[in-house]
């Protein structure tokens, strides 16, 4: 490892991404996790961080292997700043969000504790290391968990059932609502799997109950964010509320809510909208920017998006507000259909002051690793 402050892990295998990692925090460098591997993002990580060096999959090459115990400690200061990870950008600018090894060891025990009952598993994870989901499933609960995890990162369906047959039972499908519906959509024949994970977005309740009936297990979807990490999980099919991590809490008033937990170093604000069921869960209003109002009348873009996913032929799509816009637009792939029929179909359920024009038909949406769609994403795809 050279001798710099900060190290920036691109490394796409996870055993070389652990290696990375640990490897910086036994050297006391930082890492920096960014959202995207695009050539701007990190050349702009890399003017933010000029002490900095780059770790890719070829860091594992030439190693010599020593055996050692399995439960070795990892040496590191606790107060350190293990990461920077910077959020998707799905609202705006990248942020940068520090964190040490003291809170996120404590947030992997708790994610241990919650998702697996700190129970040995086999991981599969869709997602990548740098994403704080990704971070959490695959690095967190190695470390701070008794879980391990496939090297690859699969992507198509076929893959992903390969990867699953590749690891012994138990195991689990960590992966998003995006990829997952894929999968779905595939009929791919998945080995047993004792749990599958979900996060990233909201996970339809539909589509959970599909995933549950046809690979017979149990789906459990996190909600969190790059700041906070796990903030509340439930299954899915079992309801709306949300429960909270042991020890957590929310402050909720008309103003928003504030989310306190042991792992973090003060209380977060949260962007959210929450609405809570007793001292230990909540329901998932939305996000406060999620709510449009045109012509005197409110809608949620989450229910906007749900009404038109549920249109005949329409494979995916989303709903949003362009830059300076006075009403809403919608990206469509729906290769059978024509714009003009998604929004008839549109019609019969949607209040017409939310009907969305244009309606621009694509082969694909430009999501990223996670299945998200960012700001400048869509505001590009639009224009």
């Amino acid at each position: 490892m050279p001798d710099r402050a900060h190290v920036i892990n691109l490394c796409a295998g996870r055993l070389a991404f652990m290696l990375g990692f640990v490897a910086a925090g036994l050297r006391g460098q930082t890492t920096l996790l960014p959202h995207s591997l695009a050539a701007r993002q990190l050349e702009a990580i890399r003017a933010a961080y000029p002490d900095c060096h780059v770790l890719d999959d070829s860091c594992k090459s030439d190693l010599q292997w020593q055996d050692s115990p399995r439960n070795a400690s990892l040496d590191v200061d606790e107060q350190a700043t293990a990461a920077i990870l910077f959020t998707s950008g799905s609202t705006g600018v990248p942020q940068p969000h520090p964190c040490t090894w003291g809170s996120l060891a404590a947030l992997g025990r708790l994610d241990a504790q919650r998702l697996t009952g700190s129970r040995q598993m086999n991981l599969v994870v869709t997602v990548p290391s740098q994403h704080m989901y990704g971070l959490q499933t695959s690095v967190l609960l190695q470390l701070f968990g008794d879980c391990s995890v496939h090297d690859g990162k699969p992507f198509f369906p076929a893959d992903v059932a390969a990867a699953l047959r590749a690891v012994p039972a138990p195991r689990a499908l960590i992966t998003t609502p995006h990829h997952l519906r894929s999968c779905l959509d595939a009929g791919v024949a998945l080995p047993p799997l004792d749990m599958v994970l979900s996060a990233t977005a909201p996970l339809a309740a539909e589509l959970a109950e599909k995933a549950e009936l046809l690979w017979q297990t149990t789906l459990l979807e996190i909600y969190g964010s790059t700041e906070a990490g796990t903030i509340g999980t439930r299954r899915t099919t079992s309801g709306e509320p949300w429960q909270l991590l042991p020890g957590a809490r929310l402050d909720c008033t008309a103003d928003g809510a504030v989310y306190h937990a042991s792992h973090l170093p003060a209380p977060l604000a949260l962007t959210d909208v929450l609405d809570p069921v007793s001292s230990g869960s909540f329901r998932l209003v939305g996000r406060a920017a999620d709510q449009v109002k045109i012509a005197g009348k409110r809608a949620s873009l989450a229910e906007l998006n749900r009404l038109l996913l549920q249109v005949p032929g329409v494979i995916d799509g989303v709903v949003f507000v362009p830059e300076n816009g006075s009403r809403t637009a919608a990206l469509v792939v729906a290769p059978h259909l024509a714009a003009a029929q998604i929004v008839g179909e549109l019609a019969q359920s949607m209040d017409p002051a939310f009907l969305p024009r244009p309606v621009v038909l694509l082969e694909r949406l430009p999501r990223n690793e996670l299945g998200k769609l960012t700001h400048t994403a869509l505001q590009e795809a639009i224009r």
